[in-house]
């Protein structure tokens, strides 16, 4: 394609507000800007309970594929991957039905391990290539997205359809655990009451995976473009108690019980991949503050929050996890920017050996229950109201362009990316009229 055309995959991305799905909202159009050779779609939905990829490369198998060449024409790669895991069989028969004979475009076969998704992990899985610290991909040559993000490029690019829509799985203590096609907006409590409603009374949600997910309290939360799972629990579950335990009581925990026994810098996926994050280190020095940071505090922010560390490693029931990202919004309030030395990194020696099977995760999350549950399919919502946030995207939030009482299409832009700022484009996911407008949302009613 001439160059003409590669700009033009991007500016249509950008105006159908395609961002990162697999969780931090990374607008897309600028994430496929990058001049790179490989791309890479993260199949590994690594997060236990989650399935929504699955049910994409299961069914949809053609289109992110499209997808995928879509991007690699925008980037210039010359070679592209489908990663997922072995044991995915039904979306694994899918996607090597859908490559087909192209000789551009692989599979990339993956364990059944946390967090095989993690986009530093998969870039080494898959190219041998290793990201520098406090590094992105493309510095080595690699962009990463995530499938519902191809799919959803693949819908801009093929048919101007801008994401009013997100699959995400409903499951836990719901009647019908589901796949669930969710307007954007729509709240929380209409997709639960879709599957059935709960099973227990006064219930507490995860949204998105149960180990990178938030808990949430309010069930009228709407669904945004990154809202990938929605995990109802019990209000005592110890998942939901971990989450929402204070962070000052974390600390305390911290500087009167670890034992330095350093198994959570021993399992961590960023140190077995040669990156300088010691979690046991920064657990012994949280203990003299973190007002003027040492190297070793200014390492959290390697740190990319998967939560191993207090799921599986700490013998001790701690949370290096929540003190790093406590660190890091800490200094990052402060204006404090981390600078990593330039070096030569290389994979700890026993990084095949330390990688953590998903079904012990699963056993120490005390989720079995609900894991292997059928999922109902082709469910989708059909909402009356909608509350669309401004903000579901790194970067800043998307300025209105609509007034109260317009009336809307689905598909209509109404908010758009401020000018010279990293943001996103929002549009209606419903037909119907704007019935309020202020700096965080936007409500439309049928």
């Amino acid at each position: 394609m001439v160059i003409q055309g590669v700009k033009e995959i991007i500016e249509v991305v950008r105006g159908c507000g395609v961002v990162g799905a697999g969780g931090a909202g990374f607008p897309t159009h600028v994430k496929i800007s990058a001049t790179v050779d490989t791309v890479i779609v993260n199949g590994a939905e690594c997060e236990p309970l989650l399935a929504s990829d699955k049910y994409l490369m299961e069914t949809q198998s053609d289109k992110i594929v499209k997808g995928l060449e879509y991007i690699m024409e925008a980037s210039g790669a010359k070679k592209g991957y489908i990663a997922l895991k072995e044991k995915y069989t039904l979306p694994l028969q899918a996607v090597s039905k859908a490559i087909g004979g192209k000789d551009n475009i692989s599979v990339s076969l993956l364990g059944d391990y946390y967090p095989a998704g993690d986009e530093f992990l998969l870039v080494q899985e898959v190219t041998e290539r290793i990201v520098p610290e406090q590094g992105i991909p493309p510095q080595v040559g690699c962009v990463v997205e995530n499938v519902e993000t191809t799919f959803n490029i693949y819908e801009a690019v093929e048919n101007k359809q801008p994401v009013t829509f997100r699959f995400l799985t409903c499951t836990g203590e719901v009647k019908t655990p589901s796949v669930v096609k969710a307007h954007i907006g729509t709240s929380f409590h209409e997709i639960i009451d879709l599957c059935g409603g709960t099973t227990i009374e006064d219930p507490v949600l995860v949204v998105g995976g149960p180990l990178m997910g938030k808990v949430e309290t309010d069930l009228e939360a709407p669904v945004t473009k990154t809202t990938s799972g929605i995990i109802v629990l019990p209000r005592d579950h110890e998942i939901v108690q971990k989450k929402t335990l204070p962070v000052e009581h974390i600390i305390r925990l911290c500087k009167s019980v670890c034992c330095q026994c350093t198994y959570c810098t021993e399992l961590c996926p960023r140190y077995l991949l040669g990156h300088d994050l010691q979690p046991h280190l920064i657990m012994r020095q949280i203990g003299y503050g973190v007002e003027v940071p040492s190297q070793t505090i200014a390492n959290a922010f390697l740190c990319s929050e998967c939560g191993l560390c207090e799921v599986y490693a700490c013998v001790m029931g701690l949370s290096p996890n929540i003190i790093n990202a406590m660190i890091k919004d800490k200094l990052t309030s402060q204006g404090f920017t981390p600078k990593f030395p330039e070096r030569e990194i290389s994979i700890n020696l026993m990084k095949e050996y330390r990688k953590i099977p998903t079904e012990r995760i699963v056993n120490r999350l005390k989720l079995t229950k609900y894991s292997g549950r059928a999922l109902e399919r082709k469910i989708e919502t059909n909402p009356k109201r909608v509350e669309i946030l401004l903000k579901q995207h790194t970067g800043k939030a998307a300025i209105p362009v609509v007034k109260r009482g317009d009336v809307v299409k689905r598909g209509t832009l109404i908010a758009e990316i401020p000018q010279d700022a990293l943001g996103a484009a929002v549009h209606a996911s419903i037909e119907g009229k704007v019935m309020l407008v202020d700096d965080e949302r936007i409500i439309i009613q049928r």
